[in-house]
């Protein structure tokens, strides 16, 4: 976990566990399963140009069973919305979390 989220986490305990509580129940309020969930959190991240949160939801998605394609087609739904550069980031960060992952196994 990132030192900044950490030291949030420390210095603002209830706050983080209301916002824990809010996004928890929002993930699991409706039909969508893990995969389709987190494949959605890469594209909203992708598209807010969120590295971190990018980071994460590529590596929850692969947990989820996601093959690199469907990530890389999340990322892409952005496109048009948030433009060429925002698009062409993301891929990049997806890019070396699939690089790195390769080199582990």
């Amino acid at each position: 976990m990132p030192q900044t989220l950490t030291r949030f986490r420390k210095q603002f305990p209830e706050v983080w566990k209301a916002y824990a509580n809010l996004r928890d129940t929002c993930t699991d309020t409706g039909p969508l399963d893990e995969k389709t969930v987190e494949l959605i959190k890469v594209g909203i991240s992708a598209a807010l140009g969120r590295e971190g949160g990018l980071v994460a939801h590529v590596s929850r998605a692969r947990k989820a069973g996601a093959s690199p394609a469907e990530t890389y087609q999340a990322i892409l739904q952005g496109m048009g919305l948030t433009g060429f550069p925002t698009i062409l980031a993301a891929f990049q960060v997806v890019h070396e979390v699939f690089k790195r992952k390769k080199r582990t196994r």
